[in-house]
């Protein structure tokens, strides 16, 4: 027969051992900067990351006759917020130069002009960026941010009301705000409730199609939902609740697949109880709430203004015979990025790195002006054809 007293007490022995070991390992200096770094390495980016990528647009006569075309693009700007560096544009070169440069609303365009195609020819201008991008995040929690009332009313003008795509006056975005939001007036609870409630609640489609983005409405209803169509539904909603919030639009980097894609994010705006507020970044998609990853690069940021953001999302314009195509064909317009160097800094930092008392009067994405644009692009400024 067994003693199962002795057996148990036996036991109880190894366990109280094993469990000392483990506390005894735990205190080694080694043991700990392992585990820290592995549980914070979710929260932990490079430093910085050194890139250049190829941005092509190609327009095909697709078999038929275009008489002319026109492509245009933003040209990227350095980007700075409460007084960090986040995006250092270093050299820009356009194949072919392009035909003109201008200042739409306050931000260098480049625009190429060209004649016409036919059958099988193609049209193909291509820009390389050379950019250093930062890692910035916003350590701020619900005690350091004010409320909505306590937000300048030029943010305001600029970015509740409608436009374009983010509808805000909708019923059912309101009804979903009052929802997610209820009576909660402190703009950063505001933002994080919907961060948490898109993150929860939208999926990301399977299939991603090449079209407009869904207006907030849309998304909503459908409860799917792309990178663009994410942030323009979280902007619709906190503007409903009374935050500013906009789209700021680029690209991301997959460090898997090595390449770049096209990609859409918030940023939003908080007043800070220590003075002045900060543009914050907000990605749903990717889980990133109050910071700034290395892998992004911005080259366009919403003013408030719908005709200006629709402007972003239509680069291809051009007249054509209808007679040379079949029914429902016309030419065809593809863009993509494709990734020529990417080096991240071996040095990480996380929230700790950035206290909460780094803050910024207001608005600080720093347009630049043709001036800036014709010094750092490779291409002249030509005369328009």
């Amino acid at each position: 027969m067994v003693d199962r007293n002795r057996s148990g007490i036996a036991g109880a022995v190894v366990v109280i051992i094993v469990l000392v070991i483990v506390v005894f390992l735990l205190m080694t200096p080694a043991l700990q900067n392992f585990l820290k770094g592995f549980f914070e390495d979710q929260e932990r980016y490079p430093e910085y990351a050194v890139f250049s990528l190829e941005r092509t647009l190609k327009v095909d006569a697709n078999g038929g006759k275009i008489l002319n075309l026109t492509l245009d693009a933003p040209c990227p700007v350095n980007i700075s917020e409460n007084d960090h560096q986040l995006q250092d544009i270093q050299h820009v070169t356009y194949t072919p130069p392009y035909t003109s440069s201008e200042n739409r609303y306050g931000v260098p365009w480049t625009v190429w002009n060209g004649g016409a195609l036919e059958g099988q020819e193609t049209y193909i201008a291509k820009v390389r960026y050379d950019v250093k991008v930062m890692t910035h995040f916003w350590n701020y929690v619900s005690q350091d941010v004010l409320n909505v009332s306590d937000i300048p009313l030029s943010l305001r003008n600029e970015y509740l009301s409608d436009e374009w795509k983010i509808i805000s006056s909708a019923s059912s975005i309101q009804s979903r705000c009052e929802s997610i939001v209820g009576g909660e007036r402190n703009a950063y609870e505001i933002l994080e409730s919907i961060y948490a409630w898109v993150r929860s609640n939208i999926r990301y489609p399977t299939i991603s199609e090449d079209s407009d983005p869904q207006s907030s409405v849309e998304t909503l209803q459908s409860k799917v939902g792309d990178c663009d169509d994410q942030a323009i539904l979280f902007s619709a909603l906190a503007r409903a609740a009374g935050v500013p919030a906009w789209l700021q639009l680029g690209a991301l980097y997959n460090e898997i697949e090595d390449s770049w894609g096209g990609h859409g994010w918030v940023q939003a705006y908080l007043p800070l109880k220590s003075g002045g507020g900060a543009n914050v970044t907000i990605d749903t998609v990717n889980g990133e709430f109050l910071v700034w990853t290395p892998n992004r690069f911005a080259d366009f940021t919403d003013d408030g203004d719908g005709d200006h953001l629709r402007d972003y999302y239509y680069t291809f314009y051009c007249t054509y015979e209808p007679g040379s195509y079949p029914n429902g064909v016309g030419p065809e317009y593809t863009e993509d990025y494709v990734a020529l160097s990417y080096e991240e800094s071996s040095d990480k930092i996380g929230q700790e790195d950035f206290p909460a008392s780094m803050v910024s009067s207001g608005p600080e994405c720093s347009w630049i002006t043709l001036d800036w644009l014709r010094s750092t692009c490779t291409s002249p400024v030509p005369v328009r054809r």
